[in-house]
Order: C-alpha cells, then structure tokens, then sequence
C-alpha cells in the first residue's frame, strides 16, 4: 500500500491549493479524492443515520473516512483486545480510503491526562492508557490505509497554552510518541500531529521536527480547544515549515466557514462532522458558496411548515428533496420518526459535498477568496456557529445523549 498526494494547483504561496490524494493499493487497485474536500464522519465506524444501502443510494461522496480508534474502547486492556479489520467490522467500502484517529474530532471536554509514556484516552470503559506500542498493534490489527500517530493534546486554558513548561513536554511527549509509532506501525501512512498550542516556539519546533522526518506521510492539525481564529493562527503558522508536498487535515473545521478559512490558510481535508450537528438539530442545509441566497438553513420543527409541501430546499437534487416534503419532515420529527434524521442526513450530506465541490470549481477560477468573502457578508459570521448555538431542540429524534462538539 502506498499513499501519493500531488498538488496540481496553487492559489498563492502559502495559501489555497487544488490535489488529489491518491491510496494505491497494488492488484488491489487504486483510490482517488480531489482536494480540497472531507473525510465522512463515523460513529463506531458507520456514518450517523445511514446505513451502506442508503449511502449507496445517494449522490457521490469522497472515497475517504475518518474512524476514531475511541470508539472501540472498553473495559478490556487495549493489550490484550482483539480487534477485527475495520472494512469487516464495520461494512467500511473496501475502496474507501480509511483514516483512523485516536480521537472524535467533535469532542473537547476531555479528562484524561497524558502521562510521559501513555495518552490518556476517555472511552465506554472509562480511562484507557494507550501506549505509542499497543496504537501500532491496534493500527496493524484494524487496518487502516492512514493512522493518526497519538499525541500529548492541550486542553488547559491560558496561560499554560502560551509559555510555561507543559507546552514544551507537549511536543516532546509527541515527538518521541511519533517516532515509537513509525516503528511499530507496519502498513499504514501514518499523519503527524501537529503540536505547540498557542507558543510560537514551541509551534515552530514541532514543525521543524515533523518536516525532518521522511517517515511522515502528512500532518493533522488538532487545536479544537482553541477559538476558531487562534486554530487558524496556528495552523498558518506551523504549514509555513511543514514540507508543502504532504496531505494536511485539520480537526474541528468543519463548519462551511471555517473550512473555507481553513482551505484558505492550505488545510486540504476536514471531516463531515457539521452535517451531522445541523441534522441532530431539525435543520436542513441551505447554504451554497455561489448565489445570492442569505438563508443558511431551514428549521423543519417549525410549525407553519407542517402545511409547507415544497421541497425541504428549492431546486435541491438529493433524494430527500426529490422524493419527500417540508411537512413530511415536520411530521416525521415531531413523531420522532428514526426516519427524520435518515432523511436529514442524506440532505445535508449532498449539501456539504456540493459546497467542497463548488469550492473546488472556485479554486480553479482563481477566485476562492473573492467567493468566500462574499459568502461571509451574505450568511453573517453567526449563521454557521457550533452545535450549541444551532441547539433549537433539547435532542433529536435519536439521540438520546447530547454530545457538544466544542466546549
């Protein structure tokens, strides 16, 4: 197995580019995904809502998933788990390309704490130590085609996240867990996370660190503690001595502005976390890079759309919109029907990938930044907030646990 990533177009040095990520599995045959774009989000391996049959029924989306090793967690040592490849686990399509992490990138009220050999991991079973060796053995196990190597996250407040010694054994503890995990992991392109908080220093040493390793296939940038304009500062300052020709993807950017902030800044991949949040909520997507509309989306639990049978957005294509109405939607989720969020989620989906690949169109214009901007001034800076601000409803019809993605 072997990972290639060609970039085929810049925007400006240091900024946008247009690639194509490439999985080449040998007789197996090969895999492809044009960047910038998403890796579909997984819970225990299955996207929310949707089973393969209806997947297969929707439009086409990126051959790319995240999986989150967390997930698969328990009271048993991670030593002594047997697990199962995950393409047979979890009915993954065999020619997707398949990144497993160690964390849900939606998740940052976090209580575990990292010890000088072990990541502390929250879990089902409670605190998990997973060492640098027993994640290769996992990875090995499990089978990914990319494996998140584990890392030392900050999640204290200031000023711990500017100076001071944790920041420093932050990047160490990594550095040193990177190295255990290139050695132990026998298959998989393994992503570097990319470390240093809020310290310019500390940044720059990481990076440095991670470009000077051949190794490495890409770097994944984690700072979903941070505001959203301190992860973009970081991220600007750490690609600028990252090695250009390597995958970058970033967690917790994936809210159409801020992944448009983050494409901007050169981040090539997200995760498809936000549609999920907006279907737990009773929304369906409206928003388009390209238009004039203002309205970002549209609030099915209302009561007058219980009388509304138009498509649940106009001159949408995806199978909800085609086959099913507003007032159907409303009907369903006031009975708290599973199928509301089924249908929801097959909307939002076909939303989010129309929105990557007008933003893919746009980059080959030249004109991204013009785009976004006029995005921005269209929606307003609070139509894409987090999932606490997109709460309408205590819960969905399906959840029955609320899991904030941001603190």
């Amino acid at each position: 197995m072997r990972l290639r990533f060609e970039v085929i177009a810049l925007g400006s040095a240091g900024g946008p580019r247009r690639g194509i990520l490439e999985i080449d599995r040998g007789e197996q045959g090969s895999t492809r995904v044009e960047t910038p774009s998403f890796l579909k989000y997984t819970r225990h391996g299955m996207q929310p809502h949707l089973v393969p049959e209806v997947a297969a029924h929707m439009d086409e989306q990126p051959a790319a998933t995240h999986v989150q090793l967390e997930d698969f967690l328990d009271e048993q040592a991670i030593e002594k788990r047997k697990f199962t490849e995950l393409r047979k686990l979890t009915g993954i399509d065999q020619a997707d390309i398949v990144m497993l992490d160690v964390l849900d990138p939606t998740i940052t009220m976090r209580t575990g704490k990292s010890g000088e050999k072990f990541m502390g991991v929250d879990s089902e079973g409670g605190l998990r130590r997973l060492t640098p060796a027993a994640f290769a053995q996992a990875v090995n196990a499990l089978g990914p085609d990319v494996a998140v190597a584990p890392a030392d996250y900050v999640h204290e407040a200031q000023p711990s996240l500017t100076h001071g010694k944790r920041i420093a054994k932050s990047v160490a503890r990594s550095t040193r867990w990177l190295d255990e995990t290139l050695a132990g992991v026998t298959q998989a392109a393994v992503f570097a996370p990319v470390m240093g908080s809020l310290s310019p220093e500390q940044r720059d040493i990481s990076a440095r660190a991670l470009a000077a390793r051949d190794g490495v296939a890409g770097y994944v940038l984690n700072d979903v503690a941070l505001s959203a304009d301190d992860r973009l500062w970081a991220a600007q300052r750490s690609l600028a001595l990252l090695d250009s020709g390597k995958p970058r993807y970033m967690a917790g950017a994936s809210a159409p502005d801020m992944a448009l902030r983050a494409v901007l800044s050169g981040v090539d991949l997200v995760d498809s976390s936000y549609a999920y949040a907006v279907t737990e909520q009773g929304l369906a997507s409206a928003y388009m890079l390209g238009g004039t509309g203002t309205v970002a989306h549209v609030d099915l639990w209302q009561d007058e759309m219980a009388a509304d049978f138009g498509p649940l957005v106009p001159d949408c294509t995806c199978m909800a919109c085609r086959l099913h109405h507003r007032a159907y939607l409303n009907h369903l989720l006031c009975a708290r029907e599973m199928l509301a969020t089924v249908l929801l989620q097959v909307h939002n989906l076909h939303c989010f990938q129309r929105f990557f690949a007008d933003m893919r169109d746009s980059l080959a214009r030249g004109s991204l930044a013009t785009d976004a901007a006029r995005f921005i001034e269209r929606y307003g800076s609070g139509a894409f907030g987090e999932l606490s601000q997109l709460a309408v409803q205590a819960s969905s019809p399906t959840t029955k646990i609320q899991r904030r993605r941001h603190a």
